[in-house]
């Protein structure tokens, strides 16, 4: 910070400053609004922060829109592209979705097979079974409590047995 802003800080007059410092007044005005200005470069923003922050949340509420929807539905006047920018900006960046392939008849009844077989199996080693239609944030984000999980196997199996139509209890593995 300059010294001369120091002073008019303490609440000094220009010509106090000017006095201690051995300068003009006009000097001790151009410092003071020099500092004021905010540095601005290139072009003017088209968005506000408020529209900036409406984009973000639209975003944040439904990851899968894409940026012409939000645009059309907020009313924005800005292109796409600009919407994107904010976007990125937020660092919320563009993702494509996970595919997962479908499962056919033959793939049940194979899983199905597969779980009669092993069906004195403890749950430590069937934690370990990943299904291919299942969802990785299961075993990214595990459960804190260990029996929950155990109980997400035995629902994927009563799943899969509704799929084939027929009936497993819990108690049954």
């Amino acid at each position: 910070m300059h010294f001369s802003l120091k002073l008019i800080g303490e609440g000094k007059t220009y010509k106090e400053v000017q006095k201690i410092i051995g300068c003009s007044a006009k000097m001790i005005s151009n410092a003071l609004k020099w500092r004021a200005k905010p540095e601005t470069r290139g072009r003017k923003r088209k968005t506000t922060i408020k529209m900036d922050r409406r984009i973000t949340r639209m975003a944040k509420a439904q990851p899968m829109i894409s940026s012409r929807m939000i645009k059309d539905s907020l009313e924005l006047p800005v292109s796409t592209v600009t919407v994107r920018r904010r976007l990125c900006e937020a660092n919320l960046f563009t993702r494509i979705p996970r595919k997962v392939p479908l499962l056919k008849k033959r793939h049940v009844q194979k899983r199905l097979q597969f779980a009669k077989e092993h069906i004195n199996w403890p749950k430590e080693k069937w934690r370990n079974i990943l299904w291919t239609d299942e969802s990785k944030d299961v075993f990214t984000h595990p459960p804190s409590d260990a029996s929950q999980l155990g109980g997400l196997q035995d629902e994927r199996l009563a799943v899969l047995g509704q799929q084939l139509g027929t009936t497993f209890v819990a108690g049954e593995w």
